[in-house]
């Protein structure tokens, strides 16, 4: 018998956490794509996550025990996600479900985010969660990229 995995619980943003959710990202993302450099974007990300906390944003951060574990960033005045991961040690866990209730809790008129539409998984997990296809478009380095949008039930 194993041990049971520790609950996932859902935080507000913690400025403290900011490089441990940039490690988060590039880690995670350098992991999907790995021909594209993230540690050399990781400014960037650090820079727009103080940039949307400063706007009134909200980043509520999954953890898995003590372990960051992902986190979502959510819009509250028109439901937008623009960032949304969970670390590849903990998918499949539990922890992206605990981020997407968190949103909807945030924006329960309704989410809209960007995926990569060559990200099987992702959309795999956005309509899992209720989210559907509702318009794409190409974004300014040639990828193909699906609008998805979750609407609450009327």
């Amino acid at each position: 018998m194993s041990a049971a995995r520790p609950a996932v619980t859902v935080t507000a943003f913690d400025p403290a956490r900011l490089p441990a959710m940039a490690d988060l990202w590039v880690a995670t993302w350098a992991a999907t794509y790995p021909a594209i450099d993230f540690a050399r974007r990781r400014g960037w990300f650090t820079d727009r996550i103080t940039a949307f906390v400063e706007d009134g944003v909200a980043v509520p951060l999954a953890f898995v025990g003590s372990d960051l574990a992902g986190l979502v960033t959510v819009d509250p005045a028109g439901g937008w996600i623009d960032q949304m991961l969970v670390g590849l040690a903990f998918q499949g866990g539990g922890a992206g479900a605990a981020l997407m209730a968190e949103a909807r809790r945030l924006s329960p008129n309704g989410l809209s985010l960007d995926v990569n539409a060559d990200n099987g998984r992702a959309i795999a997990f956005y309509r899992r969660e209720g989210f559907v296809r509702t318009g794409g478009r190409i974004n300014g380095q040639g990828a193909a990229i699906d609008i998805m949008t979750w609407t609450p039930a009327r």
